[in-house]
């Protein structure tokens, strides 16, 4: 169904990114250097903040039509929902207390901990995306269209603060491709304020691989001559 209209897809390669990343950096960090934790705290803020708004937006847009056209699917998201909730703020809890810990060698058992619960939050979390790929994709192609699913994208996005969307941003954009990028540049080079488009593309051009950007601009650039 690679040809249908994916309303979840770009977001959760972009929460994909972000998680996969964390991992990495908790396990490669030195848990005795207070400012790399203090970083990692902020970076672990920001990345809740896109999970919390990814789920409100779920359940304010998505969860009525996982219940009208797949009822047993959005009964088993909204428990994950709550189960991930849950632990998400466990965790960040739990990087406060390695965040105030003292001595070092108290950090480091505590990280230890941090490290394990993360990876396991993080393949938990990569199933339920998988759930909503899967069977909560397959529900809504059989029933909406492809402008419905545009419309219920539109609705999402409009309903997330200007900072949230630069966090997802600030992942999605290393994390899609080409034309993916380009479709969200296009778009606010067309119907949003000159200011967020100008940011969004300081963003793009700041997350991106020089190549990526140069392919990105050119594109971009020959749309407003058109225009």
């Amino acid at each position: 169904m690679h040809h249908r209209f994916d309303v979840l897809m770009p977001v959760h390669k972009g929460l994909r990114h972000a998680l996969s990343g964390l991992c990495f950096r908790a396990g490669s960090m030195d848990v005795s250097d207070e400012n790399e934790v203090q970083s990692f705290a902020d970076e672990f803020g920001r990345i809740v903040t896109i999970l919390e708004s990814h789920s409100h937006d779920e359940d304010a847009h998505m969860h009525h039509l996982y219940e009208q056209f797949a009822p047993e699917t959005a009964a088993k998201l909204e428990q994950e929902h709550t189960v991930l909730d849950e632990t998400i703020h466990r965790l960040q809890q739990r990087i406060e207390t390695v965040r105030q810990a003292s001595p070092a060698e108290q950090r480091k058992e505590i990280w230890y901990e941090v490290n394990r619960k993360l990876t396991q939050f993080t393949a938990d979390y990569f199933q339920h995306l998988q759930r909503e790929e899967n069977e909560g994709a397959e529900a809504l192609w059989n029933h909406l269209t492809d402008d419905q699913l545009k419309e219920v994208s539109v609705k999402i996005r409009s309903s997330i603060p200007p900072s949230t969307m630069m966090i997802f941003l600030h992942y999605m954009m290393p994390a899609l491709n080409f034309e993916e990028r380009f479709g969200i540049l296009n778009d606010m080079r067309q119907f949003a304020p000159p200011e967020a488009y100008q940011a969004v593309r300081a963003l793009a051009q700041s997350r991106l691989a020089p190549g990526d950007w140069e392919a990105l601009n050119a594109k971009l650039e020959s749309m407003s001559k058109v225009s």
